[in-house]
């Protein structure tokens, strides 16, 4: 009987269309936009790449010339084109490189040392640390020339002083992953695609209310008791909900190609709870007291949109912002923890954080469950 009704309801939820949309095509849709409307904006402003450059050496410059060479082995900072005047500025007009390094014989100095000039068709970011490498470069230099002609025998001294000031920026990350402000969009989606399951769980609820539908009263009069009914419902919907999300989520990292970690069996294990947690909330919901369906269904979601806005799936930030005033808030919002949780999978080496976001997860769906569980128990019905 168990396995019959599980199969009846995993048959009966993916012939329902308006849930499988928003279960399953409505994150595919939303994060297809949202990778439209952030993929150029990550690229050029959020993700730092090497720096191309082009280095037109007409005299001999032998110091600047490694410096370029250790930015760019090193420091991984530029990526440099040595090549003629000609070819340079043809590749500074097709934007090909961001700007070009000249070095020229000094006509003032009495050495043989070059003067170095930096050649720029735009002013930007990438612009601003070519600029900010020429001027250090030149100040080191004249500090160098300066201590050699007053003190020679402090000059592998200074040498030393001055190389362990100069640190350049570096592409890399704290851990495995890249990170961005815009992916915690996506874990946000993520998290609005595990709560999806209100409508779901609110669904078995209705079916098991005599007084709202039908088929739930001809179900309560049958000889199966109403946990035998529950069990198998809840299993199937859970089963769903989690395909989609599932679904959903490599979509996102394999189609679209967000980042999202290399622990996927967590991140797997996340969405299962979260899609638990979002049936048991539409689950719960729907179990309070006689109100109807409509009623009912307009609450699910308005909690399931409130939990995404306050995690910040429409304003960024949002979760940062109420972490600062209102911490309370994350620390019950299912969204949020499920953000968290992804989140924390990223950041830290430990799974300490993330335990805990799993573990509050788990005790919020137990509640939804156990509350929905006596509310259903309890209820009695005069006449049908």
């Amino acid at each position: 009987m168990f396995f019959r009704l599980y199969r009846y309801g995993i048959r009966q939820t993916v012939r329902q269309k308006l849930i499988m949309f928003w279960s399953l095509l409505f994150p595919i849709i939303l994060g297809t936009l949202f990778r439209a409307a952030f993929g150029e904006y990550i690229e050029e402003e959020v993700v730092f790449h090497q720096i191309p450059v082009a280095y037109v050496e007409e005299q001999e410059n032998s110091a600047f010339s490694e410096t370029l060479k250790s930015l760019e082995t090193d420091s991984e900072l530029v990526k440099v084109i040595q090549t003629d005047d000609k070819k340079a500025r043809k590749f500074l007009e097709e934007d090909r490189v961001e700007g070009i390094f000249y070095s020229k014989a000094s006509e003032q100095s009495e050495s043989a040392e070059d003067t170095v000039v930096l050649t720029v068709k735009k002013q930007g970011k990438n612009q601003s640390i070519l600029s900010s490498i020429l001027e250090q470069y030149q100040r080191v230099y004249h500090t160098m020339q300066t201590i050699s002609n007053k003190n020679p025998a402090g000059l592998l001294d200074a040498m030393e002083t001055m190389q362990q000031q100069c640190q350049y920026l570096k592409e890399s990350s704290i851990s495995d992953t890249p990170k961005n402000v815009m992916t915690d969009y996506f874990y946000a989606l993520i998290a609005m695609n595990c709560l999806m399951g209100v409508s779901m769980g609110l669904e078995i609820a209705v079916k098991c209310k005599a007084n709202l539908s039908a088929l739930a009263a001809r179900r309560v009069v049958s000889g199966t008791s109403r946990l035998g009914m529950l069990i198998p419902d809840l299993l199937a919907k859970i089963t769903i909900q989690f395909l989609c999300t599932v679904f959903s989520v490599c979509y996102l990292m394999f189609a679209m190609k967000i980042e999202l970690g290399d622990k996927f069996g967590f991140v797997m294990l996340t969405t299962l709870i979260g899609s638990i947690v979002g049936i048991f909330m539409g689950f719960f919901i729907g179990a309070l007291g006689t109100y109807k369906e409509s009623l009912k269904e307009g609450v699910c979601v308005c909690c399931m949109m409130l939990s995404s806005f306050l995690a910040g799936l429409m304003v960024g930030g949002m979760y940062r912002f109420l972490e600062n005033h209102a911490p309370i808030v994350n620390r019950i919002n299912p969204a949020s923890l499920i953000v968290k949780s992804l989140y924390s999978l990223n950041i830290y080496d430990g799974y300490e954080k993330y335990s805990q976001c799993i573990i509050s997860l788990l005790v919020i769906a137990a509640i939804f469950g156990v509350g929905a569980f006596i509310m259903m128990r309890r209820e009695r019905y005069a006449s049908i």
